[in-house]
């Protein structure tokens, strides 16, 4: 499968504990458009997904990918609000770093729930296309 989002990439190669972890050691690549991803529609669907996790429940609808980065390396994110950029990071590029322990120590039980959710969900593509490669 190719690489649809260009999300940040962690240059660290190995792993590190989150609260020692440097943000900086995230960069997001920007395409000629300014957009963070390939297209403002994808762009729309990241943040729309993010939205959906419940530590993201009370997040302004408005926000832009760009301001959402923003908030994560100006440290105005929560922690689990944190975690859950990376985990979605990690889905896109397993090199872009991402601490599962630290996330379910710091997710609370519904971003858990979610997140095992979204592992089921992935893992039933991945079932769906190995299928279809058949």
């Amino acid at each position: 499968m190719g690489h649809v989002f260009k999300f940040p990439l962690n240059k660290n190669s190995s792993p590190a504990q989150h609260s020692v972890r440097s943000k900086s050691s995230i960069h997001p690549k920007k395409e000629q458009s300014g957009a963070y991803v390939i297209s403002p529609r994808e762009d729309e669907a990241f943040v729309d997904l993010i939205l959906e996790w419940p530590c993201f429940k009370e997040f302004c609808s408005r926000i832009s990918l760009p301001q959402l980065f923003e908030k994560y390396y100006s440290d105005e994110l929560t922690l689990s609000q944190d975690c859950t950029l990376e985990f979605m990071f990690h889905m896109h590029d397993p090199e872009s770093a991402f601490d599962i322990g630290n996330a379910l120590y710091t997710w609370g039980e519904d971003d858990r729930e979610f997140f095992m959710l979204s592992l089921n969900m992935h893992a039933e593509l991945i079932e769906k296309v190995k299928q279809e490669e058949l």
